[in-house]
């Protein structure tokens, strides 16, 4: 049953969660705290490459069942995705607003400087307030969190672990990068895991990298062919473990 004074929400992409998302959730957990009202997250599946904002096959920081989970962490009152199909990616950015109040009874928003919605991407933070008298909600938008006078994003942080800079990425992060044990095909008899080029997920560039599975240390060479990637562990590994990448180190 929904709150009768309604929902306070933040949405967004949220890919790669970082200090700036972290800044917009917690902003939208204090408002709806402030109001009464329930605090819903908001973010997005694709249910296809060619339908995200990006015609680029680009790749996520998380995937979506660990953006998922993280963003559960927060206990909120409900995390909420939005499927971006064939019709809701072609909404005008009025026709989205329309879903958000139909559906959440939306009276507050909280959005980062930078978002966009609509087809084509077509509306933003002007175009949330143009509405918010006629739909009956009012916008607040997080300013830019800074790192080395650079805004974060996951652009700035998906950048950085593909030029191998982890300890750099891992600073922004809410948590160190991390491949998931379900995302990887692992041969425990030989140590190796494999990444296929079809995967969403990120992987970082070639050369070795400190990582932890559990509570081991390992290092743990990557190697790219025209398939995807191999992930070469220096000792055995145990099976089931995420792999959090703590450094570069060649």
């Amino acid at each position: 049953m929904r709150n009768i004074n309604g929902s306070c929400i933040a949405i967004g992409n949220f890919d790669g969660i970082h200090v700036g998302h972290d800044v917009l959730i917690r902003r939208m957990i204090d408002l709806s705290n402030e109001t009464n009202q329930d605090s819903i997250i908001i973010t997005f599946k694709y249910v296809r490459n060619d339908l995200k904002k990006s015609s680029m096959n680009m790749k996520y920081i998380n995937s979506p069942y660990s953006k998922l989970e993280i963003l559960k962490s927060y206990n909120v009152n409900e995390v909420a995705e939005i499927e971006l199909n064939e019709v809701v990616s072609k909404y005008t950015p009025e026709q989205f607003i329309k879903l958000l109040v139909d559906s959440y009874n939306v009276k507050n928003i909280v959005v980062g400087y930078n978002f966009t919605f609509g087809h084509k991407a077509s509306g933003n933070i002007n175009t949330l307030k143009e509405f918010q008298d006629k739909y009956g909600y009012r916008v607040e938008e997080i300013h830019p969190v800074k790192y080395n006078g650079i805004a974060i994003s996951s652009t700035l942080v998906r950048s950085l672990l593909t030029e191998g800079k982890i300890h750099e990425a891992n600073t922004l992060l809410l948590n160190k990068y991390t491949i998931f044990y379900d995302e990887l095909s692992i041969d425990f008899n030989k140590n190796i895991g494999f990444v296929d080029n079809k995967s969403s997920i990120l992987v970082p560039p070639d050369g070795k990298y400190l990582v932890t599975a559990g509570k081991k240390e390992y290092i743990l060479t990557i190697a790219s062919n025209k398939n995807g990637a191999a992930l070469i562990f220096d000792k055995r590994i145990e099976e089931n473990k995420d792999i959090v990448f703590i450094n570069k180190v060649s």
